[in-house]
């Protein structure tokens, strides 16, 4: 065997199914927080053992119950993600399946590992697909495309192995339940998700503008942090805010700053920072409302999904994955969608969506104004996303793999 390939060979038996999982748990991030419901799904399924390939990160940051259960259920698996740690720039071949995150252009996040079959999850943004990344599409026996305009743009480029499977909420978690009413009498919107472009917050931060002008009662709540602050780049094209948010040496970005520094009022903005996923129900119960004029999903926003689950009246742009998520009995769409121009990361934003700062503000000015239709809306969201369980939508996709024979 080349010096620059190892195998890592695992006891196959009948009785036990292997799985590996090529995603970090990290309870902070979304693809974190997908490998995490991954892993726990997967390991209640009667003779089936999903294999944690790479350390987790960011366990500090589950709750103590979630925490010892994790780490209780890969303290087996610590040895393997180890190899694989020490081995990163060596091909690693297993012989059982592996299930691989996608980064743009169908590559593997983790080009190193290759399993003995390979599905892929993808969430592509860039509609322009280059001829050597059809090539790569094409070597993987399964892509799960988190929405079904991910899944619609891929079968475009006749990429046929392609099945979708949208993400999932938690109910334990994510549910309607009483406020704290930490706020009293304040009017509180929550928008949610890394600070960048294409989830649109220089619009809200346009929109909160207008509004906290019209209704001094009025609060923004953001939890916008990000991990991966060079995609922020050109969060000010669209001319809505000026420059981004600095960069403290311990990783903060200054968030409140920048929204004073663009015109919102001190006493009318709050910043979260970095909020474990397990501590975001509470912090969403407290809103009135949730705003997502985001200009490009590639899965279905799983921050705008636990806002619905929430029971939250939630306004939803629609275009690409949000298209999963509107309907008019359960949330407020943005129906007025002209093209988007692309951001600095992507070739081709087909599909991608620019929200009418008017339309927002008039709605968040209706929810304003019909608090009791609102409350309705947010009942029915509740209700909807019933369907989208971590549960059930973890079990589609053992089906699947079942189906194709990949288990």
């Amino acid at each position: 065997m080349p010096d620059n390939m190892i195998s890592i060979d695992f006891s196959l038996s009948k009785e036990t199914k292997l799985l590996g999982i090529a995603l970090v748990i990290n309870p902070t991030v979304g693809w974190g927080n997908y490998a995490l419901n991954l892993f726990l799904q997967l390991q209640q399924i009667p003779g089936f053992t999903p294999i944690v390939l790479l350390i987790p990160n960011g366990v500090e940051h589950l709750n103590p119950l979630y925490k010892d259960i994790v780490l209780k259920l890969i303290k087996e698996q610590q040895q393997i993600q180890r190899i694989i740690f020490e081995n990163q720039t060596r091909q690693i071949n297993l012989n059982i399946p592996v299930l691989h995150p996608l980064t743009d252009q169908f590559s593997l996040i983790n080009k190193n590992i290759h399993g003995s079959q390979n599905v892929a999850f993808d969430f592509s943004l860039d509609t322009h697909i280059t001829p050597e990344a059809l090539v790569r599409a094409k070597e993987y026996n399964l892509i799960v495309a988190g929405s079904s305009w991910n899944g619609k743009l891929l079968q475009s480029y006749q990429i046929n192995n392609v099945y979708t499977i949208l993400q999932g909420i938690d109910p334990s978690k994510f549910h309607p339940a009483p406020k704290a009413n930490l706020f009293k009498n304040r009017f509180v919107i929550f928008s949610g998700g890394k600070l960048e472009y294409r989830k649109g917050q220089d619009i809200v931060v346009e929109v909160f503008k207008r509004f906290v002008a019209r209704h001094r009662d009025a609060l923004l709540l953001t939890a916008w942090h990000n991990h991966w602050p060079s995609t922020m780049l050109g969060i000010e094209d669209k001319g809505y805010v000026q420059g981004m948010p600095q960069l403290t040496q311990e990783g903060k970005l200054l968030i409140k700053e920048w929204l004073i520094a663009n015109g919102v009022p001190d006493d009318a903005c709050i910043d979260l920072g970095l909020v474990p996923n397990d501590l975001m129900p509470p912090v969403m119960r407290e809103a009135d409302v949730a705003i997502f004029p985001n200009r490009a999903e590639g899965g279905t926003n799983l921050v705008a999904m636990e806002c619905l689950a929430c029971g939250l009246p939630t306004i939803l742009s629609a275009n690409t994955g949000h298209l999963d998520l509107v309907g008019d009995e359960h949330c407020y769409s943005l129906k007025s969608q002209s093209p988007a121009k692309r951001d600095r990361f992507n070739a081709g934003a087909q599909g991608w969506g620019e929200s009418d700062v008017e339309e927002a503000l008039e709605t968040l000015e209706h929810i304003y104004n019909n608090r009791k239709e609102a409350e309705d809306k947010g009942s029915n969201a509740a209700i909807f996303m019933q369907d989208m369980t971590w549960e059930k939508q973890i079990k589609r996709m053992y089906d699947l793999l079942v189906q194709h024979q990949i288990v």
